[in-house]
């Protein structure tokens, strides 16, 4: 599985997003660790959708959104 780092605005959040992106049923998976969120994941558009949604609900700041994206 690859893994990605996603920098959330707080821990609080990086809990939040966790909580939505950890779909093991589908071999992806999220867990918190304080304000980033790390992220195994098979498929790779599980990650952009992933970081969108954190930014879009206000989990994420855009660069960071970005950063995450572009580093796949």
């Amino acid at each position: 599985m690859a893994e990605m780092r996603l920098q959330c605005l707080s821990p609080e959040a990086a809990r939040a997003v966790a909580a939505e992106a950890d779909l093991p049923g589908q071999h992806h998976r999220a867990c918190a660790e304080g304000s980033v969120v790390v992220l195994a994941y098979f498929d790779k558009r599980h990650p952009l959708d992933v970081a969108e949604w954190a930014f879009e609900h206000g989990h994420a700041d855009d660069s960071a959104a970005a950063a995450a994206i572009g580093g796949l």
